[in-house]
């Protein structure tokens, strides 16, 4: 296990090689890479905390045809198969001072029907500030969980950071492992950070551009925790069908809405009702058959749904709950 990920860590390995030859008097610079650490991080120094699929492609012009995937397809019903392996550890200097950005790649294990890789980007003080709120959230449990200390200062070489790599892949794994830890929202924070209450703020502020691309951010990182079926990804898959509505991409609407249709999971009558019949309109409007989509309209209706509100409405009332 540590032969390959320092194999994985060769480029990293060459900035200290690199910095090792240059002039004693940069030598300070170097044993200060990891400062944050070591809480000297100053003022101009901030972390990459990224979210990205390395597979997604995200529309940039409307008035361009493209062919777009859908974040998640539906087939993904469980999340029980999710590994987490540290792929990359890069320096980032300012000064005298720095971090590392460690780089974990979220992916189901080879058995599972979606093989695409979902990559998150943190750095120690992220780890260190989940551990301090799970260990005040689920104190029992955190209580044999083991965290990765600080190095001492200087410390910097390959076999350190790959010895950390380790500690943290092995501190998610366990962590995913409890089921109060994994459904929990200091959890869900640490791989989502702010980017899921902007993805809401966005939307209901009517700012769908911004809206669609925080949706399509924290998409396959919610599919890798939870699962298909989970009502955070159902929520985003609407939020992106109604966004790009009002974008004026149906194409793309109706693309959202397919798979939306598959992860409906436990959702009350309501919202499958509202979900079925934009859809309906979606198909209308490109002239695709809805034959389908109208049956399950009219069995709904058979069941007693009897007003049949607005996706968009929906929404708003969800989204606005949850930001309170």
């Amino acid at each position: 296990m540590m032969n390959s990920l320092l194999t994985k860590l060769k480029s990293s390995s060459r900035v200290y090689q690199d910095a090792e030859n240059k002039k004693s008097s940069e030598a300070a610079a170097e044993e200060n890479a990891l400062g944050e650490e070591q809480d000297t991080i100053t003022g101009g120094i901030s972390g990459t905390l990224a979210i990205s699929d390395l597979t997604l492609k995200t529309p940039t012009d409307t008035n361009k045809d493209f062919h777009y995937d859908v974040p998640c397809d539906g087939s993904y019903t469980m999340s029980s198969n999710v590994s987490f392996e540290v792929i990359s550890a890069e320096v980032v200097k300012e000064g005298r001072s720095g971090h590392v950005n460690y780089t974990i790649l979220m992916k189901p294990h080879k058995d599972a029907l979606r093989t695409i890789p979902t990559v998150v980007k943190r750095r120690y003080s992220d780890f260190e500030h989940l551990h301090q709120q799970l260990r005040k959230g689920f104190p029992s449990i955190m209580a044999n969980v083991a965290f990765p200390r600080k190095v001492l200062l200087g410390n910097f070489t390959s076999e350190t950071i790959a010895k950390r790599s380790t500690a943290f892949e092995q501190y998610l794994t366990h962590l995913f492992s409890f089921f109060e830890i994994r459904f929990s929202s200091d959890f869900l924070y640490f791989f989502v950070l702010e980017d899921f209450s902007d993805a809401i703020r966005y939307f209901v502020q009517k700012d769908y551009g911004k809206a669609v691309l925080y949706f399509e951010k924290i998409l396959p990182v919610l599919e890798k925790l939870y699962g298909d079926s989970h009502p955070h990804v159902l929520n985003c898959l609407c939020g992106l069908v109604v966004s790009y509505m009002k974008l004026e991409k149906y194409a793309v609407a109706e693309a959202c809405s397919q798979v939306a249709l598959k992860c409906m999971g436990a959702i009350n009558d309501e919202t499958m009702a509202s979900l079925l019949m934009t859809s309906i309109r979606l198909c209308w409007t490109l002239g695709k058959d809805k034959q389908d989509l109208e049956k399950k309209v009219q069995d709904l209706k058979s069941k007693g749904v009897s007003v049949i509100r607005d996706l968009n409405e929906v929404l708003n009332e969800t989204f606005q709950f949850k930001s309170n």
